[in-house]
């Protein structure tokens, strides 16, 4: 089973190919270009690397979201086209999934946050699962730092690029409660996405690659101006569950 897999779920891209379990080739990119100008040229390289053909590719593993409403919107649009032409299955991950298997292994609560701007994260809480990846203990979700950090009484591990945005307020709340990964485990890993995604897969978990869309957890600014003019101006908070 061979698995393309990518991210382009925040600021960075990851790209992957996976020979079952095995890694073969995992690109990684933090150099905020745009993703649109780099998701294609990545695959083809990846692909190159590996000697491998686009035909041969049996699985493609995309992350969904929550994240960066362009960056879901490419990657989906990729996935699509991808699986069109090839014939190729999808399927899903979360985005806060893959950043969790980051800390596989920790006996700590573990907190993946993505800044999803407007000072909020997109985050939920995981426990580690033995072998396999940490399990989601929470719906994933969208708040505050704040709200979120209120009445925390266990030590937690963070990590994401919503941990390193907030890190001075979380310290400030949690004191020795809060822990922090490296730098490199606060991105998500395509090798991660192409992982969870093949489980995903084998327990029977694919896309339509017709109608799938990316879960967003939130309104873009476009409905919300819909949604407020039709309300007559007045202002209304609205969020995706």
């Amino acid at each position: 089973m061979i698995t393309l897999a990518f991210d382009t779920s925040t600021k960075t891209g990851s790209f992957a190919l996976l020979k079952d379990k095995i890694l073969l080739v995992e690109q990684f990119m933090n150099t905020g270009r745009n993703h649109g100008e780099t998701v294609h040229p990545a695959i083809r390289q990846i692909l190159s690397a590996a000697g491998i053909g686009i035909g041969d590719v049996n699985l493609l593993a995309v992350t969904v979201g929550p994240g960066s409403f362009t960056g879901l919107r490419i990657g989906a649009g990729t996935a699509k086209g991808l699986a069109f032409a090839e014939e190729t299955l999808i399927v899903g991950v979360s985005t806060l999934d893959a950043l969790a298997a980051n800390a596989s292994g920790s006996a700590l609560t573990i907190c993946p946050m993505l800044d999803a701007r407007k000072g909020e994260v997109y985050t939920a809480f995981y426990r580690a699962a033995g072998a396999d990846f940490p399990e989601r203990i929470s719906d994933e979700r969208v708040i505050s730092p704040e709200i979120l950090l209120t009445d925390m009484d266990r030590p937690v591990l963070f990590l994401g690029d919503g941990a390193i945005a907030y890190e001075g307020l979380i310290r400030s709340i949690l004191a020795d409660k809060a822990h922090f990964v490296p730098d490199p485990f606060n991105y998500i890993r395509a090798a991660s996405v192409g992982l969870i995604g093949l489980k995903k897969f084998r327990d029977g978990d694919s896309l339509n690659s017709l109608i799938f869309a990316p879960r967003y957890l939130r309104l873009s600014e476009a409905e919300t101006r819909k949604l407020t003019e039709g309300n007559g101006g007045d202002r209304i908070n609205i969020k995706r569950k």
